[in-house]
């Protein structure tokens, strides 16, 4: 029995109190809890442990219940001898002398880490919903659509912003199947596609599966969109696909403007291919003239009869010879500015050599020099789009071309070097204009940046050409000043 007393009474808190709550018992664990000694908390009231911010309602409520001869049970938080709060679960009952009450006893248990582990739960759970909120806020403000596929449950969820921006209402229940259906018949097998390749990919031991797509889509209203669908997937323990998670981007305004751009770029391009045109025919047109004028000279001062007939065949051959390098120069220009994207087999210094004889007449009568140089141990051919590799080049030329005239440089140059390796190949064209500004270099490869300056031109130009150079290619267009000039350096993979 002894050892059962002893049990309790270091388990248990227990103290007895008068009629007007001044202590009259504890027991050694109340001390061990609160900090007091006996002596400090006998003949004192019960109030030596109140908490402050423990509401007079918790107490009155206390005393009405126990003084009307019931028993208390509750929860509360008291303070110990330093200051520091301890919680308890209490149960306080009168002492009664036949049906008189002549004094209150507690039994009370400490609770104070469940409570402590209860509030850390209550802040992070204020915390997570805080969060969640600012997220669903963030999601649904946004241009961008999220969207989440559960494949496994097949539930398809898109945020409240972009189920609007599609024309649903915020209490329709959307499958993926009533999105699949906003795309236009003949787009549809590109997702599909997309998201079957996304999946097969997994199994090749990647560490993450990633898509991206572009595609319309026609909202509920019959507005065209042009949307980026990014996304990824997740995987359970035997590579099963559950889930498919990612954002869905509006590129509308962004596709309208890179065509709008792309048009003053054709026209841009046109200026340029006729300015080229004409330099590449002057020289030739030229020659015709003084070969026709010399005929005519000859049969003005020499009787028909007489004309040598080498000498005419001669001259026939010289203008069906130039007339056939005004026709070439049309082909050429042609199929510079054509639409038709193919992929060829070519070498770069068949493209560089091309690219010089379209500019040859324009350097030349501007007394500029250009020389080629070409390194390296592995000088195959390249696969990809020959053309548009050579309209970059073109580009570049003949905005040096242009700053080298415009600043009257002295002993005017263009320096083209071709270093190729087993899996890439640069070209390095570096005039001797001067260099960029400072200022302005980062900005040469912007849209609608048009201010003449070394080596820059038209600006669109420049844009096309690095999108040509990243799309096209899968490559790099990169400037820099170095030593007395600008250095433009584009890099392509041997195999686009």
């Amino acid at each position: 029995m002894r050892k059962d007393i002893n049990i309790y009474d270091r388990n248990v808190i227990v103290s007895e109190s008068d009629l007007n709550g001044t202590i009259t018992y504890v027991n050694q664990k109340f001390c061990d809890i609160t900090g007091y000694s006996k002596d400090e908390l006998l003949g004192k009231s019960h109030n030596i442990l109140r908490d402050a911010q423990t509401s007079q309602d918790f107490y009155k409520k206390l005393w009405d219940t126990i003084e009307a001869g019931k028993t208390f049970n509750g929860k509360f938080k008291n303070r110990k001898k330093d200051g520091s709060a301890f919680w308890v679960d209490s149960s306080i009952a009168p002492i009664f002398e036949g049906t008189k009450i002549v004094g209150y006893n507690a039994i009370r248990f400490d609770i104070t880490n469940q409570v402590i582990t209860q509030q850390n739960l209550d802040i992070k759970d204020a915390e997570l919903k805080d969060q969640s909120n600012r997220f669903e806020f963030v999601i649904n403000s946004s241009r961008d659509g999220f969207w989440d596929y559960d494949i496994t449950k097949q539930e398809f969820y898109l945020s409240s912003g972009w189920k609007k921006r599609l024309g649903f209402s915020k209490s329709d229940k959307l499958t993926y199947l009533n999105y699949l259906s906003l795309i236009p018949d003949d787009h549809r097998f590109e997702h599909h596609e997309a998201m079957h390749d996304m999946l097969d990919e997994y199994p090749n031991n990647l560490e993450y599966v990633h898509f991206r797509i572009r595609y319309p889509l026609i909202t509920k209203g019959g507005e065209k969109l042009i949307i980026e669908d990014v996304g990824d997937a997740f995987f359970d323990e035997n590579r099963i696909p559950t889930r498919i998670t990612g954002f869905h981007r509006d590129i509308t305004d962004q596709e309208r403007q890179a065509k709008i751009i792309e048009s003053q770029n054709r026209v841009a391009e046109m200026g340029e291919m006729i300015g080229n045109i004409a330099h590449q025919w002057r020289q030739p047109i030229g020659a015709i003239n003084n070969i026709l004028n010399d005929v005519e000279f000859d049969i003005e001062l020499e009787d028909m009869k007489e004309l040598d007939v080498q000498k005419f065949l001669d001259t026939s051959n010289k203008v069906k010879e130039y007339t056939a390098y005004l026709s070439q120069t049309i082909d050429d220009f042609r199929q510079i500015s054509s639409d038709e994207k193919t992929k060829t087999t070519f070498f770069i210094r068949t493209v560089i050599d091309e690219a010089s004889n379209i500019v040859h007449q324009s350097y030349k009568k501007n007394h500029i020099k250009l020389q080629v140089i070409e390194f390296g141990e592995h000088l195959d051919e390249h696969i990809g789009y020959k053309r548009e590799l050579l309209q970059v080049i073109l580009n570049i030329l003949n905005n040096a071309k242009d700053i080298l005239v415009e600043k009257s440089i002295e002993n005017p140059a263009v320096l083209i070097t071709i270093t190729q390796n087993r899996d890439n190949s640069s070209i390095i064209l570096h005039d001797n204009a001067g260099g960029i500004p400072e200022s302005i270099i980062n900005k040469i490869f912007d849209p609608y940046f048009t201010t003449k300056h070394e080596s820059v031109g038209t600006g669109i130009g420049l844009y096309m050409s690095k999108k040509i150079i990243t799309e096209y290619f899968n490559g790099v267009l990169e400037v820099e000043n170095e030593n007395d000039g600008a250095k433009f350096t584009i890099t392509i993979p041997k195999e686009v």
